[in-house]
């Protein structure tokens, strides 16, 4: 997930990321000379939608199943009629987390796959590679995988569609969890950010809701394949009894497991990017560490099995893609692909990337998902969900919620309130 990849990556890899972004230029006719058609992607018979993730590499945990999970989705939409008779085709390759590998298997999806939209690419120093070159060629850029706030610019990137609820808006939210939840407001509490756009997020969103720690440490991305304990030990000797943590899932895994082996034991309030319980366990976490950590979420848990779209998608899920396993990411990653589904659908048997953009524009009221806060999409702002609920885990891996409410917030200042929104119910199959 984001990160600064100044902080990443040194002087040859950055050149490599720059050379990659010369060959993406290079490559690629411009689009003020020769623009692309507008149906680009588009056939009588199929819709192509592209994606890059780490399917290998230090990122690649949980997030690896991402696009299986969604083309899951994408095939049983298919099976019963696909899109306006259009079935949807799913092309995704591995950038490895890796800004320099980003724009080279961008440029394929573009030039040999001709994709009608980006879907769900993800991480922010990677998207932050293409994401300009995408809006200028007027290419769709849905549901970026990345809560990171700089996407949510409706004039910069007309184009892009954030879908997560912003590191700002969730930093919000648990600090408004923290204050009028008792047991974490009289711990004194610490901070632990991925240095980058992640941490610089978070850091904000606490500022605005004028949120102080009493000690903050960081982590470069990369490092917590080798040992997080110099933090850890910071964090000890500050006396820190809420940390407050925003990391990927191998971060935390190693947080947890370096802090058992410091004998340091908080209370954990972790991001919900990296608090997936069965990606934790399969990084070699065990479970008695995972027993009682925090974590907000804007969907309902992947193990709520009497949540109607829950239930729904892992019945889809197991179908059609029977090696994928059902988590708290891949429930996201179908929900995500139901949402592109609706919007394409609703856009009409005419689907074009202009239409597309402004379907999404001025009827993303009428979109339903499992989404448990409000969806913002306008031409003004592009901000996705609006906010999350308070969730602890359990002894058996379930994420059990706190609130019965969701909080919300937007990514300007100001800080989280509670909400009345209420989740429309949810479709009998789940098609558009």
């Amino acid at each position: 997930m984001p990160t600064n990849p100044r902080a990443r990556f040194g002087p040859v890899q950055r050149a490599l990321a720059i050379a990659a972004g010369a060959i993406l230029a290079v490559g690629v006719v411009p689009a003020s000379a020769a623009p692309a058609p507008a149906e680009t992607g588009v056939t009588d018979k199929q819709i192509v939608l592209g994606s890059t993730l780490p399917l290998t590499g230090i990122a690649s945990a949980g997030y690896k199943d991402l696009a299986p999970a969604a083309k899951a989705y994408f095939d049983y939409v298919n099976a019963n009629g696909g899109v306006n008779g259009r079935s949807i085709v799913l092309k995704y390759y591995d950038d490895e987390y890796n800004p320099a590998k980003t724009p080279i298997e961008t440029r394929k999806l573009i030039n040999a796959d001709k994709i009608f939209a980006m879907f769900q690419a993800l991480g922010t120093p990677t998207h932050s590679t293409v994401v300009r070159d995408l809006n200028r060629r007027q290419i769709p850029d849905l549901f970026v995988n990345t809560g990171y706030s700089g996407f949510d610019n409706a004039a910069t990137y007309p184009m892009t569609f954030p879908l997560f609820p912003s590191y700002v808006v969730e930093a919000k939210a648990m600090a408004y969890f923290i204050q009028n939840t008792p047991d974490l407001a009289s711990k004194t509490r610490c901070l632990f950010y991925q240095a980058g756009e992640f941490g610089d997020d978070s850091r904000r969103g606490f500022a605005d809701a004028g949120m102080t720690f009493a000690t903050t440490t960081s982590y470069a991305s990369g490092q917590q394949l080798v040992s997080l304990a110099p933090q850890v030990a910071k964090l000890k000797a500050a006396n820190c009894q809420l940390v407050v943590f925003f990391g990927v899932t191998s971060a935390t895994a190693r947080l947890l497991g370096d802090s058992a082996r410091g004998a340091f034991a908080p209370t954990w309030l972790v991001t919900s990017v990296g608090a997936d319980y069965d990606s934790l366990v399969a990084a070699g976490v065990p479970a008695a560490l995972i027993n009682g950590v925090n974590s907000p979420s804007f969907l309902p848990p992947a193990n709520d099995a009497a949540d109607p779209y829950v239930a729904k998608f892992k019945a889809i899920l197991s179908q059609y893609g029977k090696d994928v396993p059902f988590n708290n990411f891949t429930l996201s990653a179908m929900n995500a692909a139901y949402l592109a589904t609706q919007a394409m659908a609703l856009t009409g048997p005419n689907l074009t990337r202009a239409g597309l953009v402004t379907t999404l524009n001025t009827k993303a009221s009428q979109l339903k998902s499992a989404g448990l806060t409000p969806l913002v999409y306008s031409k003004s702002s592009h901000q996705g969900y609006t906010g999350y609920y308070l969730g602890r885990y359990d002894a058996a891996g379930n994420l059990v919620r706190q609130t019965d409410f969701v909080v919300t917030a937007t990514n300007g200042p100001g800080v989280a309130a509670k909400s009345t929104y209420r989740r429309p119910a949810a479709p009998a199959k789940l098609l558009p």
